[in-house]
């Protein structure tokens, strides 16, 4: 069977692709139809528009220290499927706001 590239519309990434703060991330995943799984070979995530990490088609999550969001900072997260044809357009971004820094000290500290 020849591989065909598939439309990157079939990515989705399975937590909301609106603006999301978070303390800490574990992991991002994202959807593939099942039945389409043969025709990838795996999945490339992008962080910031650079090439963070790519895992097999058996895979469809990848660690946030693997792909460097285990640090604070506002990161957009898209993914495309690839194989011998290519590789497909970008998904929808998800964007992240990871903070994983402790707040100042209060100030101006006062008795009654």
């Amino acid at each position: 069977m020849t591989k065909t590239l598939l439309a990157a519309a079939l990515i989705m990434a399975s937590v909301s692709a609106s603006a999301q703060t978070i303390k800490s991330c574990a992991g991002i995943s994202w959807d593939y139809p099942e039945e389409s799984l043969p025709l990838i070979d795996g999945f490339t995530v992008y962080v910031n528009g650079a090439i963070a990490g790519s895992v097999p088609s058996s895979q469809q999550n990848i660690g946030c220290s693997d792909v460097g969001l285990d640090t604070s900072g506002i990161f957009v997260v898209t993914v495309t499927a690839y194989n011998a044809a290519g590789e497909s357009p970008k998904s929808d971004p998800l964007s992240l706001s990871v903070v994983t820094t402790a707040p100042a000290a209060p100030t101006g500290l006062t008795a009654n």
